[in-house]
């Protein structure tokens, strides 16, 4: 594992769609690349296809798979009640443990993968449901950007609005992200939203 990965970060962008086959070619004309991978994830019924972000952080687009059998539970990322276009909706916090984590911890496998992430058992976002506060994972070993090819994407900023602004930014250094993010990840007071700024190969994109 890179260096990159071990340290407490960004670790990957949410964006939700109704399906891949409407959500692909959507980000494909946002982003100007091609998706440089695609897993699928029994434990809740959903697949995703993947844009490599650079320094050990990456985008993923996610839908429940029309081909999997029910989960027997909600599934992550609110996905049971998302309508609308393909959108960003929430981001998730790298972390070298999740033990001291106040919400329900699972442990996931797919491939040669395996690590812990916080999953309500709603499976709703962390918090107020917004999607601003992150979900935290931790990686056993290898991690999915490794495999993905460099297509010229970067996360320039991550900016978070919400009225909870002081709290998020507080659990945020808690976390130990101070020095590792620099301006990479902007809180702000305001009305909840959630806003990544990219670079790519066609210029800024925001999504």
């Amino acid at each position: 594992m890179s260096p990159a990965v071990r340290t407490p970060g960004v670790d990957h962008l949410v964006v939700a769609t109704t399906s891949l086959d409407e959500g692909v070619p959507r980000l494909v004309e946002r982003l100007g690349v091609e998706p440089a991978g695609r897993a699928r994830h029994d434990r809740f019924g959903t697949h995703n296809a993947l844009w490599n972000l650079d320094d050990g952080t990456y985008l993923e687009l996610i839908a429940i798979d029309p081909e999997a059998p029910a989960p027997g539970r909600p599934r992550w990322f609110d996905l049971d009640r998302f309508a609308g276009p393909p959108r960003l909706v929430h981001w998730v916090l790298r972390l070298p443990t999740l033990s001291s984590a106040s919400d329900p911890v699972l442990r996931l496998t797919r491939d040669d993968l395996s690590w812990s992430l916080t999953v309500p058992d709603d499976g709703s976002f962390p918090g107020d449901g917004s999607g601003v506060r992150p979900s935290l994972i931790a990686w056993d070993g290898g991690h999915p950007s490794t495999g993905l090819a460099d297509g010229g994407l970067a996360l320039s900023r991550l900016v978070l609005s919400t009225p909870s602004a002081g709290d998020l930014r507080a659990r945020l250094v808690a976390a130990g992200l101070v020095g590792h993010l620099g301006n990479r990840v902007t809180v702000t007071p305001g009305p909840v939203a959630l806003r990544a700024e990219l670079t790519t190969p066609g210029g800024p994109v925001a999504l």
